[in-house]
């Protein structure tokens, strides 16, 4: 009697193991990049779950195919584009398959994210391949006539926002709609481009006060600081140009080797005087407003703390003691 009392003990525990499962698998959001998940002619539901287990936006192939059979979506799945992720349960992502064809996807882009990074996210979206959005972003008459200004690419005025974007956009109107945002911004901050001397330098340097800046506070202290080496004839040695060259190959630094700071490039601001040929980053507002009114001091040099702040120095030997008590 009592065996059997424990083996049902052990039952009940079995089941309410599963039923606390199946319910964690289906009910539980998970958080990923929305993409866009194209659905061809005879594909069934075990394709699509192959694509969104890969994506990581569902936690079970197996209960996501039992899900869509149960509520008969695999009955009639239409031909197109749908769009899964976000924040949504396996629940929510099955019933997306119901209500049918997407029209819009959310791609949200962080400040100071370069235009390798920024084109890279749309085309991990599946909205449009990163060939042809960098084919439009570098194609100069495109880059005139959305900025005004003859610059190489994009680089710089790519508004790092949310966005939300129809999947029928082309390249050229996914980049117009960030770059408009970008001069509806600065309009907002009393910011007018074509009043502002030389414009496109001083978002060049706001792209590497963004790099290299820790809290909102450091922004216009670190572009004093830059225009007081720019002043003296120093070059800028900022880390960020650096990892500005080796981003595309992949490779990202704690702290550059002296061999990656030699790298012959004009990004390098190691060896090459002066800024480089275009921004590095997308840069937030606040950037660009710190260049535009530095903060003034006698410093000359600064590196990071590794807590998330800088410490500043005014001359080589005292930025060399500092840096021995960090």
């Amino acid at each position: 009697m009592i065996k059997l009392k424990y083996i049902l003990l052990a039952g009940l525990c079995f089941i309410a193991l599963i039923t606390a499962t199946l319910l964690y698998l289906v009910l539980i959001p998970t958080w990923t990049e929305e993409q866009i998940v194209n659905i061809h002619p005879g594909e069934n539901a075990r394709g699509i779950a192959n694509k969104l287990y890969d994506a990581n936006i569902i936690r079970s192939r197996t209960v996501f195919i039992a899900l869509v059979k149960i509520q008969g979506a695999d009955r009639d799945l239409k031909i197109g584009s749908y769009i899964f992720g976000g924040k949504a349960s396996l629940w929510k992502t099955v019933q997306s398959l119901q209500k049918g064809l997407s029209e819009e996807i959310t791609i949200t882009f962080p400040e100071g994210l370069s235009l390798f990074k920024t084109l890279k996210r749309i085309n991990n979206s599946g909205l449009i391949s990163y060939d042809s959005l960098y084919a439009a972003a570098t194609n100069k008459a495109l880059v005139k006539r959305l900025t005004g200004i003859d610059a190489a690419s994009l680089e710089g005025f790519l508004y790092p926002e949310t966005y939300r974007f129809s999947i029928a956009l082309s390249a050229d109107s996914i980049l117009a709609t960030q770059t408009a945002q970008f001069f509806v911004k600065l309009k907002a901050e009393g910011i007018n481009p074509a009043e502002i001397p030389d414009f496109y330098s001083k978002l060049i340097l706001a792209s590497i006060v963004e790099k290299e800046a820790g809290p909102n506070s450091e922004r216009e202290l670190i572009a004093g600081v830059f225009m007081n080496r720019m002043a003296r004839g120093m070059p800028l040695q900022s880390c960020p140009t650096v990892d500005y060259i080796l981003e595309p190959q992949g490779i990202k630094r704690e702290v550059l080797s002296y061999k990656e700071t030699q790298i012959r490039s004009p990004y390098n601001t190691y060896i090459v005087q002066g800024l480089p040929p275009t921004p590095i980053a997308n840069p937030s507002i606040a950037s660009i407003k710190a260049v535009l009114k530095p903060k003034h001091s006698s410093y000359l040099y600064f590196f990071s703390d590794r807590k998330g702040m800088n410490v500043f120095s005014r001359s080589y030997e005292e930025h060399l003691q500092k840096q021995k008590r960090i």
